[in-house]
């Protein structure tokens, strides 16, 4: 494993000899969306170096990991920068835990509140602008484009309101040490899957990559809050036109009702759509944890096979890696709407 650390005094040092012979675990979680990475650094500290001249005390310490596998060939996967924002001491043994997160582009993206008034809008032209002044590279990986009359950013942080607007525009977003990247979970659920999770004694497909030693497995189905339409009304101008769309994906009678400000059947059908999904796309979950697998990362599609009706195509939200004395990966994801 590489570590390069740097401290609040923007120094830079490799430390990935200093600490290899201390290191019992490492845990990487990579989250899909709205949530930042996460790293877990565990060392044996019978010496007590990280209660003294070993401790970061100020915020700003950064470490950049990147792990080495050696199977058949050498591998390297970058983890990225994170910002060590707890550090734990405890025994016995006596060891320490250091806690941290990916960083979230500079801190005026999440501490600076500002004002702004954008006309004749897009959602890509508003996170150009947020990106360029916290100088980060914007990706946009979304069909979905349209433009917006009038929106406000009122004592908001940069974050705080991007996240917002993504979301009411059926739009997630994820923010990297380098990057703003903004995508439509729908589209990357159409990509089709290449591996497949396979239920202990039941057959693969034989098509597929097939992770078969699997343990801890669940799936769950709500069977409340959920609809099968989803219905907007929206009364416009002085004369109040009532603006309305209906979009339905069963043939069940559960009507989810939406009372926004549209600007044209158009958008209100977009709308419609795009609340339904939101509302529905926790329906069907589940996970399971299988050997230690880097190749596994967030927002990749996975089919499970064997798990009778809950066979189908998944998208993972969530994964955890964990390399120490159990050399495991877990995964959680939610089944794909394939239906809108």
């Amino acid at each position: 494993m590489k570590v390069r650390f740097t401290s609040a005094e923007k120094k830079t040092v490799d430390i990935s000899e200093d600490i290899s012979q201390y290191l019992t675990a490492i845990e990487y979680t990579d989250n899909m969306s709205d949530k930042a990475d996460d790293l877990s650094l565990t060392l044996e500290d019978r010496g007590s170096l990280w209660l003294k001249s070993w401790l970061p005390e100020d915020e700003g310490n950064i470490v950049d990991v990147e792990i080495i596998t050696i199977d058949e060939e050498e591998r390297e996967y970058k983890l990225g920068k994170f910002e060590i924002d707890e550090i734990e001491v405890k025994a016995e043994p006596q060891i320490v835990r250091l806690k941290a997160v990916s960083i979230v582009g500079n801190s005026s993206l999440r501490s600076e509140t500002k004002n702004q008034t954008w006309e004749k809008v897009t959602v890509k032209k508003i996170a150009e602008d947020i990106a360029e002044r916290n100088k980060l590279t914007l990706l946009y990986d979304a069909e979905d484009n349209e433009e917006i009359d009038h929106i406000e950013q009122a004592d908001e942080a940069d974050l705080e309101f991007l996240m917002r607007l993504c979301k009411s525009h059926g739009l997630s977003m994820k923010v990297t040490p380098e990057q703003l990247i903004i995508f439509d979970e729908e589209a990357y659920e159409k990509e089709e899957a290449k591996i497949e999770v396979v239920k202990p004694k039941e057959k693969s497909s034989g098509k597929k990559l097939a992770i078969t030693q699997i343990s801890d497995w669940t799936f769950r189905q709500k069977t409340r809050d959920t609809f099968d339409s989803a219905e907007v009304s929206s009364a416009k101008g002085k004369d109040k036109t009532i603006i309305s769309s209906k979009y339905k994906v069963g043939e069940g009678k559960k009507i989810l009702h939406i009372s926004e400000q549209v600007e044209n059947e158009r958008e209100a059908n977009r709308l419609a759509r795009k609340k339904l999904r939101e509302k529905n796309k926790d329906k069907t979950k589940g996970n399971f944890s299988t050997t230690l697998n880097l190749n596994i990362n967030a927002a990749m599609t996975i089919d499970a096979v064997g798990f009778g009706k809950f066979d189908g195509k998944y998208i993972i939200e969530t994964v955890r890696h964990r390399i120490g004395r159990e050399n495991k990966t877990s995964v959680e994801m939610r089944k794909c709407l394939s239906e809108y």
